[in-house]
This record gives C-alpha cells, sequence and structure tokens, in this order.
C-alpha cells in the first residue's frame, strides 16, 4: 500500500500534466477565437459550450461528480473566452447579490462583471455597448415575475440570448447569530416576501424593511448589531455576519430565472425556448383567436403573463409568451407568419437553449 508521501508524489505529477494539458487546450482555444474574429461570428458560443458538457457527462464513469465536471468546465470555457476576446457582463446588484452569482453561473469567474444599480441601466450598459452581456432577474417560483425586466423588454432593442436557473436559499444573518438580539429585518422586498411565513411566525413584532439589494441590508447588518438582514449565507461569510437560521424561505423548492440579454442570436441546439411578447386588438375574442393559433401549429407554450403596454393607452395590454422551441423551427416560424398576417403586433425577444436547473447532488 503507497504511504501518505507516495500519494502526494502522484497528485503532484498527475497536477503537472492537468497544467499542460490545460495550456495546451487554452493555445487551441485562442486560434479557435482568432479565426472566428476573421469570420466574424460570435465568442460566445452556448450550444457548443452543451455539447461538450453533455459529451464529458456520458463519459464521466466516476468518481469525480457530473456537478462538479461542469463547475471545472465553466471556469475553464470562460478562462478560454477571456483569452479569445474580453468579455464584460453587466449585472443588476452589486457584488454578492443572486444576480451576480447567475452571472457567474453563467459566464465564469474570468469573465468582467460591471454592477448595475438597476435593471434599466443592465439594458442601457448592453445597448451602448458598455457591456457585451446583461444579467437580470424575470421571475421567481414564489413571488412571480420581476416586472421591471418585463416593461424593460417590452421597448428595449436588446434581446434575450440565454437563461439561468439558481436554487435560492435565504438566511437570516446578523452580527452575534442570537435570535435575541434581532430588532429589526432589512432585505430586498423580494427576499423578504419569499420569507414572510417564516418571518411572521418566528419575528411576529420585529418590523421589517425594505432595501435596494441583499447586499444593502448586508450591509447595514455589518454596522448594527441589532440589525438582521435576508439573503445569502455566502454573503454572511463574506461579510463577517453569523447565520440566525437558514434555509427560511417559504417554499423548499425557491427558484429564481434569470435572463442573459445580448445582440447575438443562439442557434437551434434542439432544446430550445423562444420568448415573445405581442399586442392584440381591443375587442372580444382577439387573445382567443392568437392563442387559437399556436394550438394549430402545435406549439406549446411553458408561460404566459399579461403586462400593461408601456407607451400606449391606458388598460390597453401586451403578453409575454414562452414558446417551446426555436425561432427557425418551421413550426414556430410558420406561427410567427401567421400572426402578423392577422393584425397582431408581435415581437421576438429571442430564442435560445433552455437552462436546466443544476442538480443539487
Amino acid at each position: 500500500m503507497d504511504t501518505l508521501e507516495e500519494l502526494r508524489s502522484q497528485i503532484d505529477e498527475i497536477d503537472r500534466d492537468i497544467l499542460k494539458l490545460l495550456n495546451r487546450r487554452m493555445k487551441v482555444s485562442y486560434e479557435i477565437g482568432r479565426i472566428k474574429a476573421e469570420l466574424g461570428q460570435d465568442i460566445v458560443d452556448p450550444s457548443r459550450e452543451e455539447k461538450v458538457l453533455v459529451k464529458l457527462a456520458s463519459s464521466n464513469r466516476g468518481p469525480l461528480l457530473d456537478k462538479t465536471l461542469k463547475a471545472i468546465y465553466r471556469e475553464i470555457f470562460s478562462g478560454s473566452r477571456a483569452l479569445q476576446s474580453p468579455l464584460t457582463v453587466a449585472f443588476f446588484g452589486p457584488i454578492g447579490t443572486y444576480t451576480h452569482e447567475a452571472a457567474v453561473e453563467r459566464f465564469g469567474h474570468s469573465a468582467g462583471f460591471l454592477p448595475c444599480s438597476t435593471i434599466g441601466d443592465v439594458f442601457e450598459q448592453v445597448m451602448q455597448d458598455g457591456a457585451t452581456f446583461g444579467v437580470v432577474p424575470v421571475e421567481n417560483s414564489i413571488e412571480g415575475s420581476v416586472r421591471e425586466t418585463l416593461d424593460r423588454l417590452m421597448t428595449s432593442s436588446v434581446g434575450i440570448c440565454g437563461e439561468i436557473s439558481l436554487r435560492i436559499t435565504h438566511a437570516l444573518m446578523n452580527l452575534s447569530g442570537k435570535i435575541e438580539d434581532v430588532r429589526q429585518v432589512m432585505s430586498h422586498p423580494q427576499a423578504l416576501a419569499q420569507c414572510r411565513q417564516w418571518l411572521t411566525r418566528t419575528l411576529p413584532a420585529i418590523p421589517l424593511v425594505e432595501t435596494s439589494t441583499t447586499v444593502k441590508a448586508a450591509e447595514h447588518a455589518v454596522t448594527d448589531k441589532y440589525i438582521a438582514a435576508v439573503g445569502s449565507e455566502r454573503l454572511a461569510v463574506k461579510l463577517g455576519l453569523q447565520a440566525v437560521s437558514s434555509g427560511i424561505q417559504d417554499r423548499a423548492e425557491n427558484i429564481t430565472r434569470f435572463l442573459v440579454l445580448g445582440r447575438m442570436k443562439p442557434p437551434s441546439t434542439g432544446h430550445d425556448k423562444t420568448s415573445i411578447v405581442f399586442w392584440t386588438e381591443d375587442k372580444p375574442g382577439a387573445l382567443f383567436k392568437i392563442l387559437e393559433r399556436f394550438a394549430m401549429h402545435g406549439i406549446n407554450l411553458s408561460r404566459i403573463q399579461s403586462r400593461p403596454d408601456r407607451g400606449g393607452m391606458p388598460w390597453k395590454y401586451a403578453f409575454f409568451v414562452d414558446l417551446e422551441g426555436h425561432r427557425d423551427d418551421s413550426g414556430i416560424s410558420a406561427c410567427l407568419k401567421d400572426m402578423s398576417s392577422r393584425d397582431t403586433l408581435v415581437k421576438v425577444l429571442g430564442s435560445f437553449p433552455v437552462h436546466s436547473l443544476p442538480d443539487e447532488n
């Protein structure tokens, strides 16, 4: 049986081999980026990255976990993109928010990240080429849609080129980690709403104060021992706070979906989603006739929601719809043409690969 020192020596040798192979891969990746630039192709290719991950996962025999494999390659992809071309990703909120976490999940730590104080600022950065991509929240499984994101999508020239889904786990955190020190609870309105039942049951007499982000709440908690914040436990560790209680969200499956904004148009992968917004005539049966078009073309709708039209007449509504499939698929393409021919204003927000929720195991 090998001794501890002999095993460590084997690890050192393997690490040297891994490093050589990583640098070899990066050199090839750099050449691919050069050729893409000459051909005018996008540096980011989510469909190619997904194919690589699927192929590797199918060949993985362990003991390396698939989720670990994906995390490693997320950073390899990120490093490759950084060599090929500088990449700036704008996101809503300061460093440490869930939106920042989603951006890192999608683009890895090698990307350049640009925090924005509002969702509108993220759209503006992408529109004005201050950022290659933007990341904004669009819906939560408990609290529903993020209205500002939908409103911006109605009028912005920026499209959707990806999505990220994250499980959201909230903790109550303060300086001492003791619940008896809590005199006030602060957080973003969405975070407070997602933990409303727990807070009402556990701290019924404690006032709840809304902040612009969960990070702002945590920063207040750092300066006042009687303030507790609701947010990511990872954020608590970063700022030196202690968890009073973990997993305080009202539902175990608390999931937030984020959109990746940009100008690129990902090709079909066979597992895609298309987001559109349309406006109907203001007369009886108008919405029914449009929904009937989807059924006639055999298109499944995964989501539909109405919002008041921004910049239009009062009581006029826009309808956001997610379709299963890609805009270039024959059925969806025919349906969109059919809708447009019936005096329905349709705006295709984007087609992009469906993002599967990361495995917890």
